[in-house]
């Protein structure tokens, strides 16, 4: 009788376990909100200027709803220089309104700047609709092109390329640009940085841009002890946090949404803090 009971209870405790996980898996961890913070430069730094910045990547807006709101709340009271939207912002196209109200109550004085990911392309959002929106939010959408912020003395050089489902090109992205002693790239795919062909290495090597910021992963949305057994296509290597490779250190942020699987388990949504101090 007491080995029956015992089957019992551990069947119980095994199916409230599951029950409990299931819970926490599909409605709380995919509505929590944790900001990360990180220090670039900071010990070989030659000015004593710092430009902050925010990314907000693979936001997959479905609707505008509280959790929306709390993550433009957040946003605003960093109270960022600069605020970069690493791609895959919508799922499908006629979510695109939404969006809009999204960018509008973002802090209009912010300076941001956007690049396309794998999700614009497949939802086929006009992008000729979406620049206009950017532009009316003070938002530029870099699809391989740089440009050069400035604030006051300070200023920093920014290049967005175009996603891996798209056609990126370094080469294009910096044509005419002169080099920048303090240089951000922003890739949607963390894996462009393995793909970059041998006249693009030799670009990189020009104009040595310091970090890449990127996202795509959803740092697997299921991590096990660290283990993501499931990320997108176009991942490589990359899951989330800081990486070092031969030519640029690049950040891969866990981003802020869902993708396929309603779900997210060991890897809470992520909003990037960088204070970049300058050269």
């Amino acid at each position: 009788m007491w080995k029956i009971r015992k089957k019992r209870y551990i069947l119980l405790f095994i199916i409230t376990f599951l029950a409990l996980l299931a819970i926490y898996a599909f409605s709380i961890e995919p509505n929590l909100l944790v900001v990360s913070r990180h220090r670039l430069n900071a010990e070989t730094a030659t000015n004593q200027g710092s430009l902050k910045i925010v990314q907000i990547s693979d936001l997959h807006l479905k609707k505008f709803n509280h959790r929306t709101q709390q993550i433009i709340e957040q946003v605003n009271q960093l109270h960022p220089d600069i605020v970069v939207l690493t791609g895959d912002s919508i799922d499908k196209a006629d979510q695109i309104n939404g969006y809009d109200r999204f960018l509008s109550l973002l802090d209009r004085k912010i300076a941001k700047y956007a690049i396309l990911g794998n999700w614009e392309y497949k939802s086929k959002v006009d992008l000729a609709t979406l620049t206009k929106i950017y532009n009316n939010y003070n938002c530029r959408l870099l699809v391989n092109e740089s440009t050069l912020y400035q604030k006051g003395n300070q200023s920093l050089l920014i290049t967005g390329v175009d996603d891996l489902v798209g056609k990126p090109s370094l080469t294009k992205s910096l044509q005419n640009i002169k080099p920048h002693p303090n240089h951000l790239l922003l890739s949607h795919s963390p894996l462009y940085i393995d793909e970059v062909s041998t006249d693009e290495l030799k670009v990189l090597a020009e104009y040595k841009p310091q970090y890449m910021l990127a996202g795509h992963t959803h740092g697997g949305q299921i991590s096990l002890f660290g283990f993501a057994p499931l990320r997108p296509p176009r991942s490589g290597n990359y899951v989330s946090g800081w990486y070092q490779t031969n030519s640029i250190d690049v950040y891969v942020s866990k981003g802020l949404g869902i993708s396929v699987l309603p779900l997210r388990i060991g890897t809470v949504p992520e909003i990037s803090y960088f204070e970049w101090f300058l050269k």
